[in-house]
């Protein structure tokens, strides 16, 4: 039951703070620190998590579209994901999330 619990902390925190990012800037990530680091060990284990959230979106509304561009799937998955995407904006130059590459190809044939 820990694994789940673990899970249900981290989905209420993701979100809990990539509100607060969206309302208030990066600046609100202050007052989330210390309970980012208690769950997730460190800053980039978090960013790392809410880009894993992201691009789960972004392959899930790809899986099955043939003819449909990333950047298309990418804007309908920021319209409905617009939380994670002002983390992700937020923090783009973070080191855990520069030079990652962006949703994994996926294959169209």
């Amino acid at each position: 039951m820990a694994g789940w619990e673990q899970t249900h902390r981290r989905y209420e925190l993701v979100y809990a703070v990539a509100a607060d990012v969206a309302r208030r800037g990066p600046v609100a990530m202050d007052e989330w620190q210390q309970r980012v680091e208690a769950e997730y060990g460190s800053t980039d284990t978090f960013l790392l998590d809410v880009r894993r959230r992201w691009d789960l979106a972004v392959t899930a509304r790809l899986d099955g579209r043939r003819c449909q561009r990333l950047a298309a799937v990418e804007a309908e998955v920021g319209r409905a994901n617009a939380d994670l995407r002002e983390v992700l904006s937020a923090f783009a130059d973070h080191p855990a999330l520069t030079g990652r590459t962006r949703t994994p190809a996926v294959s169209i044939a």
